[in-house]
């Protein structure tokens, strides 16, 4: 299969399941409570507990961009610009993960980074043909 285009589509869709199905459900988290998430308003604490503004609506906004990106990478749906918001928002979580070090199980980068890649390879190499945009 290496060197295919189906072994490439195939790498790409198992790239965007993963990548758009972890998104979704802390999306979700954020704007609903599903999944023990905070909902809005923890998600709102959580962006203050950053340093960073919070006023209404940003915290709605940030969380339904956050689950329609989630949704699109995992679709195949205008993939390389949701792809693309999406790795910007785990780059930000990256950036403020920065002064706990790398490791995740001390609250570092490592996690956010790691995913802030693979989303920027689904930007960049397209959704593949086995998307909603290529059917």
């Amino acid at each position: 299969m290496a060197g295919s285009t189906t072994g490439l589509d195939l790498g790409l869709l198992v790239l965007r399941l993963a990548a758009g199905g972890f998104l979704l459900p802390h999306a979700l988290g954020k704007l609903f409570g599903w999944f023990g998430g905070p909902g809005l308003s923890g998600f709102a604490e959580e962006l203050r507990g950053f340093g960073l503004p919070a006023p209404a609506p940003a915290p709605l906004l940030l969380a339904v961009v956050q689950v329609l990106c989630g949704l699109a990478v995992l679709l195949g749906w205008q993939t390389c610009a949701a792809a693309s918001v999406a790795a910007l928002f785990l780059a930000t979580t990256a950036v403020l993960a920065l002064p706990k070090g790398w490791f995740w199980m001390h609250g570092g980068i490592e996690y956010p980074l790691f995913w802030t890649m693979a989303l920027l390879a689904i930007a960049l190499a397209g959704p593949g043909a086995l998307a909603l945009q290529s059917l």
